[in-house]
């Protein structure tokens, strides 16, 4: 019995846990319970997804669009761009400016 539950508390995965990189299990036990198979959240009609569905990001194997905050898509945002392309075309314009004058630059001390 101690060896069966040292075993089991030693299997489990804790979040936060700095080494638990280092542990390679053959399979990991659901730490939360799977509220989607209770009656009485059937019932009330409020129900919760607990997996990634289908059309996602991260289960067709696509990076995430790119944003300023490296933000990937997850429940703080949906991973779809609304911006009306100021941003991009504002850095598109100071890089093409940084280029442009550091080739004038190189074009002025090229015969020194």
């Amino acid at each position: 019995m101690i060896r069966n539950s040292d075993k089991m508390l030693k299997q489990r995965l804790r979040w936060g846990d700095p080494m638990a990189h280092l542990v390679k299990n053959k399979h990991y036990e659901p730490i939360l319970p799977d509220l989607g198979d209770n009656e009485k959240m059937k019932e009330s009609g409020f129900v919760i997804p607990q997996d990634i569905p289908s059309h996602s990001w991260l289960k067709r194997g696509l990076d995430a669009a790119p944003n300023r905050y490296g933000i990937k898509p997850g429940r703080h945002w949906d991973g779809v761009d609304r911006s009306t392309g100021y941003e991009q075309q504002m850095f598109k314009r100071t890089n093409e400016k940084q280029a442009t004058e550091r080739e004038a630059y190189l074009w002025s001390v090229s015969d020194m």
